[in-house]
């Protein structure tokens, strides 16, 4: 039998709106104390850029479900299409850009429960 097992019925969330679009965290330390990861759903608007930042303590796993992305990684871009990934190791200064009209929704997921976010 697992330790620790959480199951959330139904499945609570964290949405938190922002000027490119929002993160609804699904998994935290908010949402389940402990987790030691965190998992997002990102909706990256048409036409917006998410600021460019780092996250010192953890890497950073980003899934593209649908749409396109345009990540920026220490100065350098390369495009992201419907299932192309892309890991972020910790402290890697990053920023995301939507070049299409349609909104673009990811999945993100980082290695620790509470990261730590520093715009740059």
């Amino acid at each position: 039998m697992a330790r620790n097992f959480h199951k959330n019925i139904p499945l609570e969330s964290k949405p938190k709106s922002q000027e490119w679009g929002c993160m609804e965290w699904l998994m935290e330390d908010s949402l389940s104390p402990g987790s030691d990861m965190s998992v997002a759903l990102m909706v990256l608007q048409g036409e917006k850029t998410a600021p460019r930042h780092r996250h010192p303590n953890c890497n950073e796993f980003i899934y593209v479900i649908e749409g396109c992305v345009e990540i920026t990684m220490d100065g350098k871009a390369v495009i992201l299409n419907q299932g192309d990934s892309v890991m972020n190791p910790a402290g890697t200064i990053h920023s995301l850009r939507n070049p299409g009209e349609e909104d673009a929704r990811m999945l993100v997921s980082y290695s620790e429960g509470e990261r730590i976010y520093e715009e740059v």
